[in-house]
C-alpha cells in the first residue's frame, strides 16, 4: 500500500487551554478566545480559577469547536445582543460526561441572543446560512431541535464526527461538508426529498449510536435485538436491514464485546484476570472467549496481554501563545463565508 502524501493527512486541531495561565487570568483569556463569537460572563469573581480547554476544528466550509469547562457551579451568561458581522448558525450540543443524555440547540449569530448555561462539556457547530437553499434561510431565532425522531439522530451525528475527524484526510472533507449539509437539512426541516439525500449520514449516525448502545450493555445479559431496537428508535425489521452488512445484530455485537475484550487486555493499566476481562465484557465462559478471541484476531488473549499491542504516542502539538490562537479562532470563523 502507498503511504497517504503528507497534503492529504488529516487536519490539525487548533487547541487553546487557560490551564498554564494563572488562576485570576483563566477566564479573562476565555472571554477573549470566545469574543469572535459570543460575549460572555460568569456569575461570581472572574479572578477565581476556570481551568477550560477548546478544541477546534476548521473543516473548511464550518468549524467543529468543543468545550471543556469547569464544574464549578457558577452560571456563564452568553450574549450576543447587536447584529454580529458573522451571520453563521451556531449548532449546540450540551454533551456532559455526567449527562445521560444530550441538548441540542441552535441559533444564529447575527440576532439577538441571551442565555445562561453552567454546563461543563459543550459541543458547537459554525456554519454559514449560504451552505443552504432558502428553504432553510427561515430558522433564526434560538431554537431547540426535537429530541425525537429524525432530529434526535443530529446530536449522535456531530458528536461521531468529532469522534471521526481525527482520521479523515483532506480530500474527503467536501465529502463530509455535503454530509453535513445534508443531515441538517433532513433534521431541522425534515422532508421526503431531504430524508433521501441525507440517507447515509442518517444510516452511519444510526450505526454510531447501535455502537454507543452496545458498549453501554455489555454487563446486561439479557441485551439483545428488541433492547437495541428501542434504543435507536427503530422497528426491528429496520434493525435488521440496518445491520445486514455487518452479518447481523449478533455477530455485530458479539464483535464489539471482542473489540471492548481487546482493548482491555492491550491497555498496560488494567490489572485484571483475563478471567474478569471475559466476564465483564459478556463471555461467561472463559475457555469459549479463548477461542473466540483467536479467531478473531490471530492470537490468543494471553499473547494479547503480553505484547501489549504498543500503541504510537499522542502527538504534542507546539504551544501557541494565546493572542495567536485567539486570532486564528477568528480568523477560522471568518473564512466560513467565503
Amino acid at each position: 500500500m502507498n503511504p497517504r502524501p503528507a497534503s492529504d493527512g488529516p487536519i490539525e486541531p487548533l487547541l487553546f487551554s487557560t490551564r498554564a495561565l494563572s488562576p485570576r487570568d483563566q477566564f479573562d483569556a476565555w472571554r477573549s478566545f470566545m469574543a469572535p463569537a459570543i460575549t460572555l460572563d460568569v456569575d461570581g469573581m472572574r479572578q477565581a480559577p476556570f481551568g477550560a480547554d477548546q478544541t477546534v476544528w476548521d473543516v473548511g466550509s464550518f468549524a467543529l469547536t468543543r468545550a471543556a469547562m469547569p464544574n464549578d457551579g457558577r452560571v456563564r451568561n452568553w450574549t450576543h445582543l447587536r447584529k454580529n458581522a458573522l451571520d453563521h448558525w451556531c449548532f449546540v450540543v450540551v454533551d456532559d460526561d455526567a449527562s445521560t443524555s444530550r441538548g441540542l440547540f441552535f441559533r444564529s449569530l447575527g440576532e439577538r441572543f441571551e442565555g445562561t448555561a453552567s454546563d461543563t462539556g459543550v459541543l458547537s457547530l459554525y456554519l454559514p446560512r449560504e451552505l443552504f437553499d432558502d428553504g432553510l434561510s427561515r430558522i433564526d431565532g434560538t431554537t431547540a431541535v426535537p429530541d425525537q425522531g429524525i432530529g434526535a439522530l443530529l446530536a449522535d451525528y456531530f458528536v461521531s464526527l468529532e469522534r471521526r475527524l481525527p482520521e479523515i484526510p483532506r480530500s474527503e472533507l467536501p465529502q463530509v461538508v455535503e454530509a453535513t449539509r445534508a443531515m441538517i437539512a433532513a433534521c431541522v426541516q425534515p422532508s421526503r426529498d431531504r430524508l433521501d439525500m441525507a440517507q447515509g449520514a442518517i444510516v452511519a449516525t444510526l450505526m454510531e449510536r447501535a455502537r454507543v448502545v452496545v458498549r453501554q450493555n455489555f454487563g446486561a445479559p439479557g441485551f439483545g435485538p428488541d433492547q437495541l431496537a428501542h434504543a435507536l428508535g427503530v422497528s426491528r425489521s429496520r434493525l435488521y436491514r440496518l445491520f445486514e452488512p455487518h452479518g447481523g445484530v449478533a455477530r455485530y455485537v458479539h464483535r464489539q464485546r471482542m473489540l471492548a475484550a481487546h482493548a482491555a487486555l492491550s491497555d498496560a493499566a488494567d490489572a485484571r484476570s483475563i478471567g474478569r476481562i471475559a466476564e465483564a465484557f459478556g463471555f461467561g465462559d472463559a475457555s469459549g472467549f479463548s477461542r473466540g478471541f483467536k479467531q478473531q484476531f490471530g492470537y490468543s488473549p494471553s499473547e494479547a496481554r503480553v505484547a501489549g499491542l504498543a500503541r504510537a504516542p499522542a502527538r504534542t502539538l507546539p504551544q501557541r501563545r494565546h493572542s495567536s490562537e485567539t486570532a486564528e479562532f477568528a480568523a477560522i470563523l471568518q473564512r466560513l463565508a467565503a
